[in-house]
């Protein structure tokens, strides 16, 4: 079964996030635990957590997944900004036990002049702080490599991955990886792309698609969501990666834009379309 969402709200109340996606034709999905541009962090209450674990249990939208907020930064040089990171990566973890949530996706980091090989070192060590117990897996999400941001490569994905102690899995960004160079626009690329995906980190560590289209060309180090079939990755390259026998039976998670061209609903339906006509 085809398994695609989005990224919902929270407002109101956590559980009204399963009811968005329903509204809109997802059947898994993603949302912030708090707001994504701040460290001010309320842990659900215990009623909120129960009404959200009641709904869930249904099984009708699952996975849902926890996106880290934009400011954790775990590989950073600065102690301050370090030590509210790993704090605030650790409040993540609470959350999703309390919610019954499995996944926490997170940007592994950005050494912001530490260096690569010192970077990739300081995640490790923070990741390997935390008690996630069995319950609770964290995604690395492949990046775009812009600036000095971590979790550009297959390879980087898979030192994190080999070098941690907890329950670790990755997230396969298509914008993101297409804008780090690995090719996804044709069906030979993206059965190349996953041949390097698996001989590197191996397809048994991948949980989750984030599906989004680029704005930018291959290899443009450019972070720019377009809508399913509307950018550089394009139709046949979205047919491609939906469709793929590797791919097909992961939750696909979109962070689409929403505009006049489309809305969230509409992507849904795109995907659901590309599924469907695949020849």
């Amino acid at each position: 079964m085809l398994k695609v969402g989005v990224h919902v709200s929270i407002s109101g109340d956590l559980f009204r996030a399963i009811d968005r996606e329903r509204e809109i034709g997802g059947n898994c999905g993603q949302i912030f635990s708090h707001s994504p541009r701040g460290w001010s962090f309320t842990f659900p209450s215990n009623e909120e957590a129960k009404n959200f674990r009641r709904k869930y249990r249904n099984k009708d939208v699952n996975p849902f997944v926890i996106h880290e907020a934009y400011l954790p930064n775990l590989a950073t040089p600065k102690d301050e900004l370090y030590k509210k990171s790993l704090k605030a990566t650790k409040k993540e973890v609470e959350v999703a036990k309390k919610l019954d949530i499995r996944y926490i996706n997170i940007h592994p980091g950005t050494h912001t002049g530490l260096g690569e090989s010192k970077g990739l070192k300081k995640i490790i060590r923070s990741l390997n702080k935390l008690e996630t117990g069995d319950g609770v897996i964290i995604l690395l999400e492949t990046t775009s490599g812009s600036g000095t941001m971590l979790g550009y490569s297959f390879e980087q994905i898979s030192k994190i991955l080999n070098e941690t102690t907890i329950n670790t899995g990755v997230t396969l960004d298509t914008c993101h990886s297409f804008a780090a160079g690995y090719d996804l626009s044709s069906k030979k690329a993206v059965n190349e792309t996953l041949d390097e995906f698996d001989s590197t980190v191996g397809l048994d560590n991948l949980e989750l698609i984030h599906l989004n289209d680029s704005k930018h060309g291959l290899g443009s180090k450019k972070d720019r969501h377009e809508h399913i079939g509307l950018g550089k990755i394009g139709e046949e390259g979205m047919k491609s990666i939906i469709n793929n026998e590797r791919l097909r039976d992961l939750p696909f998670v979109l962070e689409t834009p929403e505009n006049s061209k489309r809305g969230d609903k509409e992507n849904i339906q795109k995907v659901k379309e590309f599924r469907e006509n695949y020849n």
